[in-house]
């Protein structure tokens, strides 16, 4: 479940950045890609479970609540790195 958290994270931000334009003062292109990285190392990471295991998408609560502490983490990085350019402009 977390993979896909992470992809709906990574497609969200970066259809805003597209939308709002490059001139944003948020930085959403850093959140996307902080976000799409993410996304593409957990899907190489299900990829490898699923040929290990046979099992390619783990809906378990911990599951479930991974998914929610790397999209809160992500967002968590996202604040630092607006913090640290407001705060050496």
């Amino acid at each position: 479940m977390w993979p896909l958290a992470l992809l709906l994270l990574a497609a969200v931000s970066s259809a805003l950045w597209y939308g709002l334009g490059r001139k944003d003062r948020y930085r959403l292109d850093v959140l996307a890609l902080i976000a799409s990285g993410a996304a593409v190392m957990s899907l190489v990471d299900a990829a490898y479970g699923y040929l290990e295991e046979g099992v390619f998408m783990d809906l378990s609560w911990s599951a479930v609540l991974l998914g929610v502490v790397l999209v809160v983490f992500t967002v968590v990085l996202w604040v630092l790195v607006l913090l640290l350019k407001d705060m050496f402009k």
